[in-house]
């Protein structure tokens, strides 16, 4: 009976040298994945903060746009493409080129 309670107690240490062994190597994988994870989610947050900043661009491109097709409606603009484009002035107008 003495035999037996030392090949027992035997067993229960190499039982539980194995299992021990057996968490640490989850624990090093898990450590592993759980950096592995943070550095993603780092570059996500990077990302999605440059995704941001193009949204904000594009918004004020858009307002840009709009402000344009509404100054190209008025007569201002009519009268700047006329002298601009077409080289049209008023009457009483004097215009002076340069040589360059």
């Amino acid at each position: 009976m003495a035999r037996k309670k030392k090949r027992r107690k035997r067993g229960n240490k190499k039982g539980m040298l194995c299992i021990s062994a057996i968490v640490a190597v989850l624990l090093v994988s898990l450590s592993v994945q759980s950096n592995s994870l943070k550095e993603k989610n780092a570059d996500y947050a990077a990302q999605e903060e440059s995704l941001r900043q193009q949204i904000e661009d594009e918004k004020q491109r858009s307002d840009d746009i709009a402000a344009m097709k509404d100054y190209m409606k008025t007569d201002e603009y009519a009268e700047e493409v006329a002298k601009d484009k077409l080289g049209l002035v008023y009457k009483d107008e004097i215009l002076f080129k340069s040589e360059d």
